[in-house]
């Protein structure tokens, strides 16, 4: 019993520690790979508990492993936006002007239904309300609505380098996009972020000096 117990102990402190690692994000707001490797330590984490017998590394060394699977991921998402987009996605707009995009829509594998129940769980019962509606990477709908629409500002450099296209209305190739930066006499690599809307507008964030 004693052993049960402290074997006990060590696993919660040891997943507790991996979730911090982890992050604080919500079970609803993790990513693809951070949901999957959260189902991982819990499957791992259980398994000496109910078999004294097992040894504890068995448990530790495989939650070890996904931690630091999940730092190099992480690392690597920060440097590649590209990486970043294979392993977690990218937002799509599945209303847009207040019309639904049936091409995204079989894309998702979304109904009619799935999206209007969505919309009344946030409280809008007419889809006439909506400007623009956006699936995000994990699956979440972010709406705006029609009497609340504002310009839509689309990423064009994330953390230094350039997003050739990442939702919303404004398309700019990375020509384009260098002449922008160029123009209001920018540095690429200083930019954290840099976003323009419909109408032109930028928004420029640069990076903290370490």
């Amino acid at each position: 019993m004693t052993v049960t117990i402290i074997r006990s102990v060590i696993i919660y402190i040891f997943v507790i520690i991996a979730v911090r690692v982890m992050g604080k994000r919500q079970l609803g707001e993790l990513s693809n790979h951070e949901f999957v490797i959260t189902i991982l330590i819990s499957a791992v984490a259980t398994v000496p508990l109910e078999e004294n017998s097992i040894p504890l590394t068995n448990s530790l060394l495989p939650i070890l492993i996904f931690i630091s699977l999940e730092i190099i991921e992480s690392a690597i998402s920060m440097k590649s936006q590209r990486f970043s987009q294979l392993l977690e996605g990218k937002p799509i707009i599945i209303i847009k002007n207040g019309k639904l995009q049936q091409k995204e829509m079989r894309r998702l594998r979304f109904s009619t239904s799935d999206i209007i129940d969505t919309l009344r769980n946030q409280g809008i019962f007419d889809i006439s309300e909506v400007k623009t509606a956006i699936v995000e990477a994990n699956g979440k709908l972010s709406v705006m609505k029609t009497d609340e629409a504002k310009p839509i500002a689309t990423p064009i450099v994330i953390d230094g380098k350039i997003t050739e296209q990442y939702f919303g209305n404004v398309k700019m190739n990375k020509s384009e996009i260098e002449l922008y930066i160029t123009a209001n006499n920018l540095k690429q690599n200083e930019l954290l972020l840099l976003t323009v809307d419909e109408s032109g507008r930028l928004n420029i964030i640069k990076k903290e000096k370490s």
